[in-house]
């Protein structure tokens, strides 16, 4: 996944009027529901009608399931649950069907997909390190090497996005 850098100055805490900066994901495209339907018929042995028909019954059957409070687990795919919290109470006497929250859609990715986190790639373009710095060789595994640089201008210094 390619990312570039974005600036933003910060309307509030610690940093406001500071201009700061993140890396913010540049878009990969949207694959509509046809061009699925078509990939699934041309890597199995169904029909176009058979792929579009076996999603609509899997969205029913997971809709009514869920509806009646059951969790489903879709094989390699992933498991789904309604979740909805109660309210805490002072006394027990308060608690009652408008204590519990909205329900949200709890969707927790089995072994599966969730490897996908592990093939994931980013890559950040990069411009203010690139006129600072001489041109970054790649990663060295000896100790004392330039891990953590990427040939994509790249940082190790942002925790969450794994840089």
């Amino acid at each position: 996944m390619d990312y570039s850098i974005k600036k933003k100055v910060m309307p509030i805490g610690k940093h406001k009027g500071k201009t700061m900066y993140y890396a913010e994901a540049n878009r990969g495209r949207v694959i509509n529901f046809e061009e699925v339907v078509a990939d699934i018929s041309e890597m199995s042995s169904l029909t176009t009608g058979d792929v579009r028909n076996a999603i609509d019954r899997i969205a029913y059957y997971l809709k009514r399931e869920l509806v009646a409070g059951n969790t489903i687990r879709l094989g390699q795919i992933e498991t789904f649950k309604l979740v909805a919290r109660g309210a805490y109470k002072e006394d027990p006497i308060e608690v009652d069907a408008d204590t519990v929250k909205k329900p949200r859609l709890r969707i927790i990715a089995n072994g599966y997909l969730r490897s996908a986190a592990n093939q994931f790639r980013v890559n950040v373009d990069n411009p203010y390190r690139r006129d600072k710095q001489k041109p970054q060789t790649p990663p060295s595994s000896s100790p004392g090497g330039t891990e953590g640089q990427s040939s994509g201008g790249g940082s190790s210094e942002h925790p969450n996005l794994g840089l």
